[in-house]
């Protein structure tokens, strides 16, 4: 008993010192506002190496992430979701797709691995036509597009521990497929990290 005591003693203890070896100070000024002060070094950690922080709540949705509107922005046309049967949204694995009612071969599809990582990025790869990768850069850490037959193809980031795969018919939208891709990673990326 005296030594679990004395265990929660030294931890509380600890956690004083912690609290007070701070060195920002706060003071009032006379407008009542308040101002704070850092004595400490600055901070290392920059834009690019500091992990961004997923703003939509634990179990987000495809659809959550990128709506109707923001793919109809890039392919021109309405949009619908169509939910698909393998999202583990609870499971930090959503999937979901978007596409336009009544035309073959429309649906866009977007899977995400919350934690995914290199190991998942890297094992999509091996899923495609190897002389078609082709690597993105400016969305993610990293990108690439790549076809994975000749009516599915797609753009794989990794950002962060995330890896997102969006897959399209390039028969159906023959825009360059690094601009198409780029375009709709990016804006599930902004609205992923807001």
């Amino acid at each position: 008993m005296k030594v679990k005591l004395l265990g929660i003693g030294v931890i509380v203890a600890l956690l004083a010192l912690a609290g007070c070896s701070s060195s920002d100070t706060t003071t009032a000024t006379e407008a009542g506002q308040t101002t704070t002060t850092s004595t400490s070094a600055p901070n290392e950690t920059t834009a690019d190496t500091a992990p961004a922080i997923i703003s939509l709540p634990d179990g987000w949705t495809i659809e959550q992430a990128i709506s109707a509107e923001d793919v109809a922005s890039v392919t021109n046309e309405t949009m619908q979701f169509f939910p698909e049967g393998a999202s583990a949204s609870q499971k930090g694995r959503p999937a979901g797709s978007y596409l336009v009612t009544g035309k073959d071969g429309s649906k866009i599809r977007f899977d995400a691995d919350v934690n995914g990582g290199t190991k998942g990025f890297e094992l999509i790869k091996s899923f495609a036509i190897a002389e078609t990768i082709q690597e993105v850069s400016g969305v993610g850490n990293e990108a690439y597009v790549c076809e994975f037959s000749e009516t599915d193809h797609g753009i794989v980031v990794l950002s962060g521990d995330l890896v997102v795969r969006i897959d399209w018919n390039p028969t159906v939208y023959t825009t360059d497929k690094t601009e198409f891709g780029t375009k709709l990673a990016q804006k599930l990326l902004d609205n992923l990290y807001k």
